[in-house]
């Protein structure tokens, strides 16, 4: 059963960011506490609202121990890129990194589906795309990470 993000577990995404015509400026921010799903371009809002609405809808499952059956969460990392249109619609979601924890890569892939739409990409954010683009490829590393039981 998957544990909501205020849960007892700690899963945070250090970065997600959007990649611009020419590599727009990311910045990772490592959480003070509690679990945090940070994306920063260029200190666009529009990258805050895009962040909020995925971090709203990843949860953090746990995988069935073979040998004794119990819920165990894993450390892993996936990376994930998609494609916003102009819109807001979504336009494509790609795993690009596997976990290697399939439960993981489809997690986090479909947080970012149940997402969409998201607001309208601003005429800033597009003018930074060549001529003629009708949306954005964001890239989005999603770590899971498991506190240590106290």
């Amino acid at each position: 059963m998957p544990l909501p993000l205020n849960g007892r577990v700690l899963a945070r995404v250090t970065r997600l960011a959007a990649v611009a015509a020419l590599a727009a400026a990311c910045a990772a921010t490592e959480p003070a506490s509690g679990p945090t799903l940070d994306i920063s371009a260029s200190g666009n809002p529009y990258f805050e609202g895009v962040r909020k609405q995925i971090r709203a809808r990843w949860s953090y499952p746990c995988l069935t121990s073979p040998t004794t059956g119990a819920c165990e969460y894993m450390n892993a990392q996936v990376a994930i890129e998609f494609g916003i249109r102009q819109d807001g619609s979504l336009a494509f979601v790609d795993v690009t990194q596997s976990s290697g924890y399939a439960v993981y890569d489809t997690q986090a892939a479909d947080a970012v589906r149940r997402a969409a739409p998201f607001p309208p990409v601003p005429a800033d954010v597009m003018a930074s795309r060549p001529a003629r683009s009708t949306g954005i490829p964001v890239r989005a590393q999603f770590n899971y990470v498991s506190e240590p039981k106290q």
